[in-house]
């Protein structure tokens, strides 16, 4: 993932609706709808230190992208939770994240 991203300022934010969300909700592994401007994944690893790593990678992506989750570690589960402030609600930026999320997660698991 060593590539240009484009930040929140370079997103039309907008709000995905609630069918569109569901939808793409179902093609993402984890990924729940917490409220109706949040959506959230928990991720278990089998040591405490590759939570921390994994935390440390999303938060640099994040800062990539300039749009930053709420990242919670707990031993050796770290929750993400994401949704645009600017926007109110989920938007393209958070679903483009979130699969990337889970890209970082995969490649953390097979190292």
């Amino acid at each position: 993932m060593n590539q240009q991203y484009k930040t929140e300022d370079e997103y039309d934010m907008v709000p995905i609706g609630k069918d569109e969300l569901t939808h793409k909700l179902q093609g993402l592994t984890g990924w729940n709808q917490i409220s109706d401007t949040w959506i959230a994944r928990k991720y278990t690893f089998d040591r405490y230190l590759d939570g921390i790593e994994f935390a440390k990678q999303i938060g640099e992506y994040a800062e990539k992208r300039q749009h930053h989750p709420s990242i919670q570690i707990n031993y050796k589960t770290v929750t993400i939770e994401i949704s645009s402030w600017r926007a109110k609600g989920i938007t393209n930026l958070d679903i483009e994240m979130v699969q990337d999320f889970n890209t970082i997660y995969d490649n953390l698991a097979h190292t």
